[in-house]
């Protein structure tokens, strides 16, 4: 925490307790409030060096509350890329929850996550993912994405989208274009599509996007303004509580 902040913080511990009630603080000892300034200066002070744990207290809470703040500035920035970009969608169209997932159809924790993203799903039909596909993972991913990108404008995307996170080894261009294939993709169109200036374009951007968000590992959930990052053993139980949060609040960042 800077400097400033901390003084922040101080300031707030100090003025919290000049705001109490002069009965709450004499609850904590028998000895009577000062009456001058200075001598309540003094009491506040001694206060403060016998209970250290009220201002660690404070500057952990500023410090979540400042977090937490520009968490949402730049979620609301990056409102429209992240929402209404026209990115691949699984789930429900009309849905009260939407996730966004930055992912790789060749990371393997984006994949060994996914069953129980598609349990989620199930579970929650007022629930929906936005997908963008980052590509981090090499030129097979790039290649991959550009497939992806392309077969999405044909429908049928859920059905791609689920063959090919449940690929066994590296996802390349070739086995992106089989698997395609295999679900009546008109694959010309595919390859005519994919190396398109405006799919290069659109990848760039999620990219882009990636790094403005500062998004460094995959898969990252994104749900309201909270995100959970990797392969947790409580995955299911974070984004039911996230969920759970933009149900009963709302969103202000969606």
């Amino acid at each position: 925490m800077s400097p400033a902040a901390s003084t922040r913080a101080l300031a707030l511990v100090c003025a919290s307790l000049l705001a109490l009630d002069p009965a709450g603080l004499r609850s904590a000892s028998a000895e009577p409030l000062p009456a001058d300034r200075a001598g309540l200066d003094a009491y506040i002070r001694d206060y403060l060096m016998n209970n250290p744990e009220v201002v660690r207290d404070a500057l952990l809470k500023l410090e979540q509350d400042e977090q937490i703040a520009n968490t949402k500035r730049a979620l609301i920035e990056h409102k429209d890329a992240l929402y209404a970009s026209g990115s691949p969608e699984i789930g429900n169209p009309d849905a009260k929850v939407t996730i966004v997932e930055f992912s790789d159809y060749n990371c393997p924790y984006c994949r060994a996550t996914y069953p129980d993203l598609k349990s989620f799903l199930k579970d929650n039909p007022d629930t929906k993912v936005v997908l963008k596909n980052v590509a981090s993972f090499g030129k097979d991913s790039e290649a991959v994405a550009h497939i992806v990108i392309a077969a999405a404008k044909q429908g049928n995307f859920e059905a791609l989208h689920d063959a090919l996170m449940t690929q066994k080894g590296q996802v390349t261009e070739e086995r992106a274009l089989d698997v395609a294939k295999g679900l009546g993709f008109d694959i010309d169109r595919i390859k005519k599509d994919a190396a398109a200036t405006e799919t290069a374009e659109t990848l760039a951007a999620t990219q882009n996007l990636a790094n403005q968000l500062s998004v460094n590992v995959t898969p990252l959930y994104i749900v309201g303004h909270q995100g959970v990052a990797g392969a947790p053993d409580d995955l299911l139980a974070q984004l039911s509580a996230h969920a759970e949060s933009v149900r009963k609040n709302g969103c202000e960042v969606c």
